[in-house]
């Protein structure tokens, strides 16, 4: 066991991640039932469809986050992957996620006929507001933000191409490198910590939106 006052240790956090990965992945395959159920519904639907979408992507960040950091704790030999990719998610989890709240929050508003009702908008708003302001140090830090979309351009999403030359994911592989391959090594690493910080964020989203259906 970990002592209170420090970091746990990576046995800790695989036990902890082997724990919680497998719920996380049925609410995922619930929710992308979801989706599918109203992916044929006419424009009346459109809220009940945004709604389905959201919760949908959110619960997607959650599991691909879980997995990525269980990965990187197990394998501290490993983080030359994980990492890019861990950066990769962190940048929807903020891009994304505000994306798919704004889509849901202009269809609420909107929301007509049979679904009049469906979205408690004033609960969705304080949702929206409260994970911003969860994710505000990471939204606006201006240096790291330009790291990530960097690592999700050059290095994650496009390993070589006419664009991006092999130099970029070669950097990538030296930086991580030089790095200390200690089991306390992640917790050094800023997007680690902060894909911790965000996933907390999105478990309070998530219990949020599911109270602000009313139908």
């Amino acid at each position: 066991m970990s002592n209170p006052s420090q970091p746990p240790s990576n046995a800790d956090s695989v036990a902890g991640f082997d724990s919680t990965i497998p719920l996380a992945v049925e609410a995922l395959e619930y929710r992308a039932r979801d989706v599918e159920s109203v992916a044929g519904a006419g424009d009346e639907a459109a809220v009940v469809k945004a709604y389905a979408a959201a919760r949908f992507f959110i619960v997607q960040i959650d599991v691909d986050m879980r997995v990525l950091l269980r990965a990187m704790a197990a394998d501290s030999a490993a983080r030359v992957t994980t990492e890019k990719l861990l950066a990769l998610v962190l940048r929807e989890s903020v891009e994304g996620v505000y994306r798919v709240l704004g889509d849901l929050q202009r269809t609420a508003r909107t929301q007509a006929g049979r679904f009049d009702d469906f979205i408690d908008i004033e609960g969705l708003t304080a949702a929206q507001n409260a994970y911003k302001a969860s994710v505000r140090e990471i939204a606006e830090d201006r240096s790291f933000t330009e790291t990530l979309v960097k690592i999700r351009n050059e290095v994650a999403a496009h390993m070589f191409s006419d664009e991006v030359g092999i130099e970029s994911a070669a950097a990538w592989v030296v930086s991580r490198s030089v790095i200390p391959k200690t089991d306390d090594a992640m917790f050094n690493s800023l997007i680690f910590s902060r894909s911790l910080q965000v996933l907390r964020a999105l478990h309070t989203l998530d219990a949020a939106l599911s109270s602000i259906r009313r139908m």
